[in-house]
Order: structure tokens, then sequence, then C-alpha cells
């Protein structure tokens, strides 16, 4: 009926159109209408695009107007680029004159734009536009906004936000056979918003209402009643029972999965503190996000932080931008790659540094960009750019000559997220073009490198670091000294348990190799780690003529980012958590801490763990207990700020 009244002022003389004539506009629209009922967005929106191209339909009229609502809503629900909201919103505003036969699809824009504005996590517009879509809906059919709008409004800290979860419950309750789901639904939104708030002991009573009104905890769960369990675990702890808090997680299944490569991230970092983010270094979240097949997360959000809205939000983007390895993923039950929870803080991290092969890298690129596609750049952790590298070396769209075909393996050698097997064949096909395409020296010395480390990966023995050094020794090579320099470093530092005994030695070669600016960073780290070594044998003025070489301030710890060198950790199996290890919970954390000059740690915060709760006093103790080189810092007891290191806590499985 709404769509025939709308039609009417403007295609009158087709009403009376036999039924075997040309198609009309309303027929058209009703077509293009039914795939968009039916969730077939993909066909509608050609057909919507057809009528607005069409000289039939006057542009800002009544059906232009329902035309373009239909369509953004559409494009919203596809996740589409170019979903055009200001278009949407011209549109709803010629429907919400026109009256209340407009209400079902005035509803509808507003939540497709709350929708959109909160998956780029601006809390605000979508409530705003949530707000718009109620003031349209009426009786039952408010629910579902309503959950949109708690969700929204989760961290605000005033009764409003409460009110939407109670109007909920007085809803669903006033029918005549209330549904035990949606009341529990609304009954957990009503208590998120309490956590958030810090009304611990109230989210807990009212979680306890929805799990008995869900059936309890069962060894079968859906999506809602995980989250649920979840949500239950935080309030539990809140509140001090931790015993209650552990058997709420061990239902939901996290840190319970046969294989866990979650930490294993390609990309995986935590929020920085400060102002740009307004978090606080006190401020710890809980953030629910799902992964898609390709290892990117496909949705983030906070369930729980006490920041307010901005702080939640900061939280939820930083989440939104971690990538995994596609093939770790295939190892995740796709019921856990849809919801799985982290425990979040934010990072005193300013910049991870590139480390030892930064400076080799970027020298690489410097040529290699010049082939690479124009959407490349030196930052390819992002899952889209990835693809575009290996879209352009498939059979279907191959560079047009072997020098760009070496410059994207090159460079996909050494970044993807792939097997050794499958980096040291794209190394070995660049080598092999690189024979005979006329490229520089210090491409091939750059691929060789690449090929030896991948040959060496997970090789932690003395054999494996001195490959490194012959390798630099190599006449191809220790001619160049950014290559050379680089593999004798990384020979030098070694591991903590494998060290070369001519570390020394490969450490003065850097040191001193004038080939280098005074002040590289290559150099930088050489010196470093020399006058760190002169202070352990006491040898202070040693120490200090060392430092005074790198050029550094009293605190920095060099433009590598690279930290002393861990000697100990003095992990034993006593540092398991005995009731995480009882009730079966595997799990890491990623902790952070300053290494002050005598190779002690301070400062510890753990950043990420997974799952929420279990773990993170456990592994700030094994942080406090780990033991570096000795530093030298004249003038200051810290030698590096804001490091990073993740642990593991994995049950042993019985052979």
């Amino acid at each position: 009926m709404i769509l025939t009244l709308m039609l009417a002022a403007t295609a009158s003389a087709v009403a009376d159109s036999p039924p075997s004539g040309p198609r009309t506009i309303q027929q058209d629209f009703d077509d293009a209408s039914s795939d968009a009922s039916a969730g077939k967005c993909e066909s509608a929106i050609p057909k919507f695009e057809a009528l607005e191209r069409s000289n039939r339909v006057k542009a800002g009229s009544l059906p232009a107007a329902a035309i373009a609502v239909r369509k953004g809503i559409c494009a919203i629900s596809l996740w589409r680029a170019d979903a055009d909201e200001s278009a949407l919103q011209a549109g709803l505003k010629i429907l919400d004159k026109a009256g209340a036969s407009f209400d079902i699809d005035i509803s509808n824009g507003w939540t497709a734009l709350g929708d959109e504005a909160f998956r780029r996590y601006d809390y605000a517009g979508a409530t705003n536009s949530y707000k718009n879509a109620l003031a349209r809906s009426m009786g039952e059919y408010r629910l579902n906004v309503l959950t949109k709008l708690a969700k929204a409004t989760a961290f605000d800290q005033d009764a409003e936000a409460l009110s939407y979860a109670d109007e909920g419950v007085k809803i669903i309750s006033a029918t005549a056979k209330p549904n035990k789901d949606s009341l529990a639904t609304f009954h957990t939104l009503h208590a998120r918003t309490l956590l958030n708030q810090g009304n611990a002991e109230g989210a807990y009573k009212e979680l306890n209402t929805a799990l008995s009104l869900s059936g309890g905890l069962t060894n079968k769960a859906t999506l809602s009643e995980v989250a649920l369990r979840g949500d239950l675990a935080i309030a539990a702890m809140l509140v001090g029972k931790k015993d209650d808090a552990r058997r709420y997680l061990a239902y939901t299944g996290a840190g319970r999965i046969g294989k866990s490569p979650f930490a294993r991230a390609v990309s995986m970092n935590p929020p920085l503190c400060g102002v740009e983010t307004g978090i606080r270094p006190e401020d710890v979240a809980v953030v629910e996000f799902g992964i898609a097949d390709d290892g990117s997360v496909s949705s983030a959000r906070t369930v729980y932080s006490r920041g307010g809205p901005d702080v939640a939000a900061a939280f939820g983007k930083a989440v939104s931008e971690w990538y995994w390895k596609p093939e770790d993923i295939a190892a995740i039950p796709p019921f856990y790659r849809v919801l799985t929870r982290v425990e979040l803080r934010c990072s005193n991290v300013l910049s991870d540094g590139p480390g030892v092969t930064g400076p080799l890298r970027e020298r690489f690129l410097s040529w290699a960009v010049a082939y690479l596609p124009s959407t490349a750049t030196p930052d390819m952790s992002n899952a889209n750019l990835r693809k575009t590298l290996h879209h352009y070396i498939d059979d279907s769209s191959r560079p047009s000559n072997d020098a760009a075909r070496i410059a994207v393996l090159g460079w996909l050698a050494y970044m993807e997220p792939v097997s050794r097997q499958k980096r040291m064949a794209m190394a070995d096909e660049a080598l092999a073009l690189a024979s005979k395409t006329r490229v520089p020296q210090e491409v091939v010395n750059w691929l060789r490198i690449v090929r030896q480390a991948f040959s060496t990966v997970g090789k932690r023995t003395s054999s494996a670091l001195r490959a490194l050094v012959m390798l630099s020794d190599d006449p191809a090579i220790s001619n160049d000294a950014l290559a050379a320099d680089t593999l004798r470093l990384q020979a030098a530092r070694g591991w903590r348990t494998t060290k070369l005994k001519e570390a020394p030695l490969l450490l003065e070669k850097v040191a001193q190799d004038d080939r280098l600016p005074p002040h590289h960073p290559l150099r930088q780290l050489a010196w470093l780690d020399l006058a760190g070594k002169a202070a352990e044998r006491g040898n202070s003025a040693l120490a200090q003529d060392y430092y005074g070489r790198t050029g550094l301030a009293d605190k920095q710890c060099g433009l590598l980012g690279v930290p002393p060198t861990l000697k100990r950790s003095n992990v034993s199996s006593v540092d398991y958590p005995t009731d995480a290890a009882r009730m079966g919970f595997e799990g890491w954390v990623l902790t952070e801490y300053d290494i002050m000059t005598d190779g002690k740690t301070t400062n510890v915060r753990p950043t990420i763990a997974y799952p929420p709760l279990i773990f993170v006093d456990a592994a700030a103790g094994i942080a406090k207990g780990l033991q570096y080189d000795v530093s030298f810092r004249p003038g200051s007891s810290m030698a590096c700020s804001a490091n990073r290191r993740a642990t593991s806590f994995v049950i042993p499985k019985d052979n």
C-alpha cells in the first residue's frame, strides 16, 4: 500500500497500463524492494540504481527519496564503502514529511545509519540515529532498536543508558507468553551497563537472573549464552568471587581450544596510552571480536570498560586492526572465530622500532617501491595490501617485467604470514629471476639474507648463528656494509641460550665499520652492547667511552628499538596458576615492562591477555623475574622502556 501511494503522484498514467505492456516504475520498485526484504541486497542495489538513473523518477520527489532510503539501507547492510549516508539522510527528511505511512522505512533508515556509526565507534552518532528510529517504532517493533540503543549507550554514566534495556524487559513481560531468551538478552544488556557504571553487585544479580532465564550452565551454548557467561565472569571477579568467575569462564570454552593460535598474530597491538586515545595506564577493558577467514578482524567491540564511551571506542578500534595468518585461524573452530574475548590495557610504546633488519629492509623497499602497486606502503600489515600483492603476481595479472616480480616476491618473502617453506620458495624464485635480470647487487643481497633467515628459522644453535657469519663473509655481501653488518649483529646478539664466543669481535666489527655513518643505527646498537659488556666487567670508563660514540641521549634505547639481550627467564612449572591448571585453562599474556641498567625489570604491566581474568597476575610475576644483560646509561638507571614479551601457559599433554 505504501509503495502504490508513493508513486501515484508521478505515475498515474502507468496505473492504467495493461499488464502485458512495459514494466512500470512501481513494478521495478517492487522488484528491487522484494530483493532487499529477502536480504538479496547485491541484486537489489543495481535495480535501485537503475531507477535513480531513469528519467521517470524526478530528483527530490517522494519516489526518489524512497529509492534512496532503501538503496542506502542495503548498501550499509553490505558494509559498502560507497554507501551514501548523506543521500539516505536527505531521503529520510522527505519521507518524514509524508506522514506515518512511511514509519517502517524511516525507522529502518535511521537504524541503518545508527549501525554504520556504531561500526566506526561513533557511539554518540549511533545513539542519535537509533533514537530517531525508536521514535517511529511501536510495540514489539521497538525491541530491535532498544537492543541497539542499549549497546550504543552502554558506557554512558546516566540513568537513560539503563532505560532502554528496562523498556525491553517491560515490553516482553507484557506479552501473553514472554520469551525467556529475549528477556535474558535485555537483562544482560542492563547488567553490562551497570558493570560499566561501576555497579558490579547490581550487574551480578541481573546476570544471574539472565542465566536462570537462559537455562543455567550447560555444556551446550549459543553465542549469546557464551557472551552472558563471559559477562558473569567479569562481574564475579569484580565482586570478589574468583572461583565463580573461573567457573563461568570455563563454560564459555575460552582457554580450552586444542590449538589456540590467538597469540601468534601478524599484527596485534594494544591502543596507546595518552591524550589522543584518552586511555590511562590503569584503564582495563574486555573486548569481544570475531575473525574472518582471511585473518582480519570482522568485528570488534568493547563490552567492559570504566573509562567512558571514548575510551571504550579506542580499545575496540585497536582490536579491529589486528590480523592473523589465515592458516592459523583455520585451526580454530568456527564457533570461537565468531566470538572471542581478550583483556586489554593500553601501551606506553611510542614506536616498536624497525629492529635490526629495519635499515636493510628500508633500503630494499626504496628500490622496490617503483615496481610495487600504488597501494603498497612500507606498512604491509594490512590484509588488503597483501591481497593486492598476491593478485599482482598471479597468472592473470603478472607484472610486465621480471624486476617488478622480484620486487613483489622479495617483499612478500619477508612480510607474508605463510609457512617457512613458502617464504623460501618466494625468495628462491626471486633469486632465480635476479640471476638473469639486471638488478642492483644490493637487491640480490637482500634476497639472499631473507633466504638464509628462513632456512634457519627454529634452529637456535651455534651452527645456525655461524651460518649468518659465513654469509656476511661472502665477498658480494662483505662489500655491502649494511648487509654484512646486519648479519653480524644478528649473529652476535644470538639467542639467550646460544651465544657465540666471537660475539664481542663481531660487535667490534660493526661498531668500527666506517663505511656506515658514525651514528648509524647498526653502529649505535653495537656500541650499546659493547658498553653494557664493559659495565658488566666493572669498567665504567670504557663503558662511558663506548656509549659516548653512539651519539644517543642518556635514556635512549637506540633508534632500532632493540632491547638488551635476555639472559634468563627463571620460569618454572610453579608459575602456572594452580586454579587455572586444575580447571584446564590455557592461554597467553603480552606484558610490557621497563628494563633497568642492571638487567632487572620494573613497571610490569600486562597489556593483552587471553582468556580474560585468568593469567595476568601470573604473567606479571614472571616478567618481574626476567634478567637481561647489564646495560650502560650515563646518568640513568633505565636501559629501555616499554619492552614487550609474550608468555604462554600450556598444560603438557600426556604422550
